[in-house]
This record gives C-alpha cells, structure tokens and sequence, in this order.
C-alpha cells in the first residue's frame, strides 16, 4: 500500500482554504494553517510533502517561511500563491525551489492539477544524492550573502575545503588552500570573506540567522568571525547532507 503524502495547505483565504481541502480530501494527509508563524510551526512538527503557500500570509510572508524551511534542512514541494508577483517574487521563488506560482484568484480545479503533477514528481523513485557545492551555494544564498562579491566564491571554497578536513587550520591551512583554487592570495581571501559576511549580516534576517548562530549572554548574535561562520555552515551542510543520504 502506498503512503499517502502530507499536505499543508497554508492560507488566510478560509474560503480558498476549504474548496481546495473538499477536492483533495482522502487523497492526501492533511493540514492548514492561515497565519505565517503558525505555519512555520506546522511545517517543522508536521514536516509536509507538499506545502500549497500564500506568499502574503499575515505575521510572517511566505519568502521568509521559505528561507526558515531551507534553513531547517526541510524541502517539501511547494506550489506558491500571491496576489502580487513582482520581478523581485518570481526570482526568490525560483531560488528557492518553488515548483509553481499561480496568480490569484486561482482556479481551485487548476491548483488541484499543479498539485497533482508536482504529487507526482516527488513520486519518482529516482533519488540523486544532494550535491555539495550546490547545498553550500543554496545556504550562502539563504543567509543573504551578495553573489557579486568575490567574497562569495571563497565561502563557498572554504566551506566545502572545511566539510573536507574540519582539524584544518584556517589560516595556515584553509586560506592558502581557497587562494591556490581561485588565483588569490591568502590576505585577500580573508579580506574579501569578512567583506562579504558584513555585507550579509547587514541585511541579514534576525529569526534566520539564529537558527545558525547563538546568541551571546545578553541574548544579542554578534556578527560572526569568519572561522565561525565557515565552520557553522560546514557543520550544517555535512549533517544536512548525511540525513538525506541516509534516508
């Protein structure tokens, strides 16, 4: 007997909410929510297969859950929602995985046939193992990190170097290591690492680096060093990677 997959419709919309749950009933393992951080909540106890998301959800948007979900190492198939969709929406959407985004008001028997063809895909026995580089580029992603700065390219090095050899020290060891990979030097990876973490940590969404770093006594993140930060994202990456090989 097949298992039936969880489905966590995520919408302010009662009305929505409950044609679409009346057509996918006894087809699916269930759940709602209308609020942002009350979906949150569900999605990291519930863990669903399939996540139908308003972006525009009250409390918290639905970009953010998406980043939050990401971060907690959790992928469900996600069929997007939004009254609004802009350049800016259509590219996070994209970054993020989203399998399909539908302009509302949406159709409830066309949601049903985007549900039902992303249903499918997740069916697929073909399972490819998660690629490195493409977990640690999708986190730097995540955190904010400018793909523009060189920066960038030496974190994704320095981490993946680091998940090789963690005892490695990284001035003597994983610096020269990234600078001999990208044509640098050592000064100049550390410089450009530290440039393009302060350039994150600007921008940075509080609620989603704290699921990365701790806090210090008086309950403030500070700005990490560029030995935590690439050590904490290898740390995740590596972990993150033998769930999912182990499943």
């Amino acid at each position: 007997m097949v298992e039936k997959l969880k489905m966590l419709i995520a919408d302010a919309s009662e009305e929505f909410a409950d044609a679409l749950a009346d057509m996918v009933r006894g087809a699916y393992i269930l759940r709602r929510s209308r609020e942002g951080r009350e979906t949150m909540e569900v999605i990291n106890s519930f863990r669903p297969d399939i996540l139908v998301l308003d972006l525009m959800l009250p409390g918290l948007d639905g970009i953010s859950i998406l980043r939050q979900t990401a971060a907690a190492g959790l992928q469900p198939m996600v069929l997007a929602t939004s009254r609004y969709v802009s350049d800016y929406v259509v590219e996070a959407v994209s970054r993020m995985g989203v399998g399909y985004l539908m302009l509302k008001p949406c159709d409830v028997r066309a949601t049903v046939a985007r549900i039902s063809d992303l249903s499918q895909r997740l069916k697929q026995p073909l399972f490819t193992r998660p690629d490195p580089r493409t977990a640690v580029s999708n986190l730097l992603l995540t955190l904010g990190v400018p793909t523009k700065l060189r920066g960038y390219a030496y974190l994704r090095e320095a981490v993946l170097e680091r998940m090789r050899d963690p005892a490695q020290s990284v001035t003597k060891e994983l610096y020269p290591t990234v600078a001999a990979l990208c044509c640098a030097t050592p000064i100049q990876v550390e410089r450009s690492i530290r440039s393009a973490i302060a350039a994150a940590w600007t921008k940075r969404d509080e609620q989603l680096w704290r699921l990365y770093f701790q806090p210090d006594p008086d309950g403030q993140l500070p700005r990490p060093t560029n030995t935590a930060f690439i050590s904490r994202l290898a740390d995740s990456v590596a972990l993150a990677m033998g769930a999912a090989g182990s499943e």
